[in-house]
């Protein structure tokens, strides 16, 4: 098989697990920012409308993009996003403040 068809299920492998790795977190997440497991359960709902709206929107907008320079861009800013969340993990910036 091409290598664009392996890196192509590997990226969908990723963002995958991304979405629903979330669900599994929900514990340690409400522990960390001090509040309920529902008031963080609002989080991933939150995440599944952001998903929702998003996507179709962000599929309209690169609709006369070509498809595999958007693919490589979007993986991109993906993977910064990924680099940007463990930096900020840390280096414990912008953390929440203690009350």
């Amino acid at each position: 098989m091409p290598l664009a068809v392996y890196v192509l299920g590997l990226s969908v492998f990723a963002l995958g697990t991304s979405e629903f790795m979330l669900s599994g977190l929900l514990q340690p997440v409400a522990r960390d920012m001090g509040v309920s497991i529902p008031t963080a359960g609002l989080l991933i709902s939150a995440f599944a409308i952001g998903m929702v709206v998003g996507a179709p929107v962000l599929a309209a907008a690169t609709l006369r993009l070509p498809r595999r320079t958007t693919l490589m861009a979007l993986l991109a800013v993906f993977g910064l996003g990924q680099i940007a969340g463990r930096w900020r993990r840390r280096t414990r910036c912008c953390s929440r403040p203690e009350w």
